[in-house]
């Protein structure tokens, strides 16, 4: 069980809930809710997003603006922006 805990801790795991809730409010938005589907760019932008997050995690491991918790904002603010520009 501790390692459950363990792994539950990690920053790559609250990120890729992150990104995954992303991909899956922006297909149900996409598909239900907007009059046109967004575009495959539009889509991968919150995913890319969570790449840099992990790109910068490897090199500089003990930065304080790679605070787990900024990122996840930051990828839910993408989603957020990318389906009100597609909106207007």
């Amino acid at each position: 069980m501790s390692k459950l805990k363990e792994m539950i801790k990690s920053p790559h795991i609250h990120i890729a809930l992150a990104t995954g809730a992303s991909i899956i409010i922006m297909a149900y938005v996409s598909k239900r809710v907007l009059a046109e589907p967004l575009s495959y760019l539009a889509l991968a932008i919150p995913p890319f997003v969570a790449l840099i997050f992990e790109t910068l995690l490897d090199r500089y491991k003990d930065s304080k603006f790679l605070t787990t918790w900024y990122w996840v904002v930051a990828i839910f603010v993408a989603t957020v922006l990318v389906i009100l520009f597609h909106a207007v």
